[in-house]
C-alpha cells in the first residue's frame, strides 16, 4: 500500500510540475535554466533500454561496453554542444521553424519535404515511445504487484496529461526532474555494486583475471576481435553519432539564449550522461562478479543486482530511476510525434484543443502498439534511430553547413539515399534483421556491418552528387546568361 502511494505521489508530481512550468507556445520552450536543458537533454537521451539492456549486456561484453558511454560523453554530448546546437538555435530562429521537420522543409523550400520528415519520425517514434511505455509497465508492474495492462495505461495517462497540459516547456522541466532521479537511482546502485566487489580497483582486477568468452574474446577489460568489437564499435557510433539528428533531442537546443548559455549547458550535461551512462555500465561489468557466471537474459542482469545488493528502498528508488528514464524519453517522443502530426503534416497551428486532441491520440495509438507482440513493430524499435538518422543527419549537417542556398532536389537525393539504402540493407543482408525477416544476409564479415554505416554512406555519396549537379546547373545557368 505504501508502494502504491508513492508511486501515486510521483505521477501526481510530474503532472503538477508539467502544468505549472507550462509555456505560451505547446512546441516551442521559451526560456529554460542551463541545468534544467542538461537534465532534460541528458533524460530524454537515455532510456530504460540503456539502463536495463545495454546494462545487461555488460555482463556478457565487459569494460568494452564503456566505449559507447565515452561516445556518448563526447560525442553525443560534447559535440554536440560545442558544433551543432547553437547554430541549429540560429537556423531555427531565422526559418520561424517550430519542429525540426519544418526546419529543414522551409531550408529546401519544399512543403512535401516537411510533410515526409514529419510524417517519417512520427511513425517510426510512435512505435519506438510503445516499446519504451511497454517496459516501464513491465517494472513498474513488477515493483507494485499491479497488472502491467493496468500500469501500461496509467502510465500513458501520465504522460499524455504531461505533455498536453505543458507542452515543450513542461516537458523539459520534468524530464529534468526524472533525470536528477536517475542519478541518485544509478549512484545508489554504484556504490552498492562496488561494495560488493571490495573496490574498484579489486573489481577491475578480478574482472582482468576471468577467462575470455564467445562476447569477450579478449578478455572483460578489453575490446573484442572480429564481430563482437565490431558490435560495440557500431554501437558507439548509432547511439553517439546518430543522435545528433534525432527530431526529440534537436528540438531541445531550441531553449538556447545564446553560444554562451550552450557552452555552460556542456559540464553539466557531460557530468551528468558520464554519472548515468557510466555507472550503469559498469555495475553491468561488475555485475558479473556478484552474480556469476550463468545468468541466461541480460534483460535479468540488473534487476537481479538491484534485488542481491540493494536495501528495499534502495529498490524502490531504482525502480524510480528505471520508470523515469523510460518516462522522460515517452514524454519527449509523444511530444514531437503529436508536434509533427499537427505542425507539419496536417500543417495547423495548435491550439488548445488541436494539441490535447493529437496527443491523446497519439498516447492512445501507442498503447494500443504496446499491447501486442509483432516482429514487425521490434523491428522498427530496434531500428527507428538508424532509419532517422539515415534520412535526417546528412541534410540536417549540410543545412548547418552550407545554409538554406542549398535547391529542393539535393535535401530530397540526400535523404532518399540513405534511407531506402539503409532499410534494404536492414532487410535483405544485415544478418541479425534480415534473418528473420527474408531469411538471408550478406556472406560473411558483411553482414555484420550496420545498417547506420551503410545509410550515412549512401546520404553523403548522394549529397556529395546531388550537390555536382546543382553546382553544375548553376555555373550552366551563368554561362547562358552571359552568352
Amino acid at each position: 500500500m505504501i508502494n502504491l502511494a508513492v508511486w501515486l505521489l510521483y505521477g501526481v508530481i510530474l503532472v503538477t510540475l508539467a502544468r505549472w512550468s507550462k509555456g505560451k507556445d505547446v512546441l516551442l520552450p521559451g526560456k529554460v535554466g542551463v541545468l534544467v536543458q542538461a537534465l532534460a537533454y541528458v533524460a530524454t537521451y537515455v532510456s530504460a533500454v540503456a539502463l536495463v539492456g545495454f546494462s545487461g549486456l555488460c555482463y556478457r561484453y565487459g569494460l568494452q561496453m564503456l566505449l559507447i558511454a565515452a561516445g556518448n560523453m563526447w560525442l553525443g554530448t560534447w559535440f554536440v554542444y560545442r558544433f551543432l546546437a547553437w547554430p541549429t538555435r540560429l537556423w531555427q530562429r531565422k526559418l520561424k521553424a517550430r519542429t525540426p521537420a519544418e526546419m529543414l522543409g522551409t531550408a529546401a523550400r519544399s512543403k512535401l519535404f516537411r510533410i515526409y520528415l514529419g510524417s517519417l519520425s512520427s511513425a517510426l517514434l510512435i512505435v519506438y515511445a510503445s516499446a519504451v511505455f511497454k517496459g516501464a509497465a513491465f517494472m513498474l508492474s513488477g515493483v507494485t504487484g499491479i497488472s502491467v495492462t493496468f500500469c501500461l495505461w496509467g502510465i500513458i495517462m501520465i504522460v499524455a496529461l504531461s505533455v498536453s497540459w505543458g507542452g515543450l516547456r513542461g516537458v523539459l522541466y520534468t524530464e529534468a526532474l526524472q533525470g536528477g532521479i536517475m542519478l541518485i537511482g544509478v549512484l545508489a546502485l554504484l556504490f552498492a555494486t562496488i561494495r560488493a566487489v571490495g573496490g574498484p580497483m579489486e573489481g577491475l582486477e578480478r574482472l582482468a583475471a576471468l577467462k575470455a568468452t564467445e562476447t569477450a574474446t579478449n578478455g572483460f577489460t578489453a575490446l573484442s576481435s572480429g564481430q563482437g568489437g565490431l558490435f560495440i564499435l557500431s554501437l558507439v557510433a548509432v547511439t553517439s553519432i546518430g543522435v545528433w539528428a534525432q527530431p526529440q533531442l534537436v528540438q531541445r537546443h531550441f531553449a538556447l539564449k545564446s553560444p554562451k548559455e550552450a557552452k555552460k549547458v556542456i559540464p553539466f550535461a557531460m557530468l551528468s550522461i558520464g554519472i548515468v551512462i557510466g555507472g550503469a555500465y559498469f555495475s553491468g561489468a561488475l555485475s558479473r562478479l556478484v552474480l556469476g557466471p550463468d545468468v541466461k537474459s541480460v534483460d535479468s542482469v540488473i534487476p537481479l543486482l538491484v534485488s542481491k545488493l540493494l536495501p528495499e528502498i534502495g529498490g524502490q528508488i531504482f525502480a524510480i530511476a528505471i520508470v523515469s528514464a523510460s518516462l522522460s524519453t515517452a514524454s519527449a517522443l509523444l511530444h514531437i510525434v503529436a508536434g509533427s502530426i499537427t505542425n507539419d503534416v496536417l500543417r495547423r497551428q495548435p491550439n488548445d484543443l488541436i494539441w490535447k486532441v493529437l496527443v491523446a491520440s497519439c498516447a492512445v495509438l501507442s498503447g494500443i502498439f504496446a499491447t501486442k507482440n509483432s516482429q514487425i513493430i521490434a523491428m522498427i524499435c530496434t531500428t527507428s534511430w538508424t532509419l532517422l538518422a539515415s534520412a535526417i543527419l546528412v541534410p540536417y549537417l549540410a543545412l548547418l553547413v552550407w545554409g538554406d542556398t542549398l535547391k529542393k532536389s539535393t535535401f530530397w537525393g540526400t535523404s532518399l539515399s540513405g534511407l531506402l539504402p539503409a532499410l534494404t540493407w536492414y532487410i535483405l543482408a544485415f544478418a541479425p534483421t534480415s534473418q528473420k525477416i527474408t531469411n538471408i544476409s550478406a556472406p560473411g564479415f558483411w553482414g555484420s556491418v550496420h545498417p547506420f554505416f551503410v545509410g550515412i554512406l549512401f546520404s553523403l555519396l548522394g549529397f556529395a552528387f546531388f550537390l555536382t549537379l546543382e553546382r553544375a546547373s548553376e555555373k550552366t545557368s551563368l554561362l547562358d546568361t552571359e552568352g
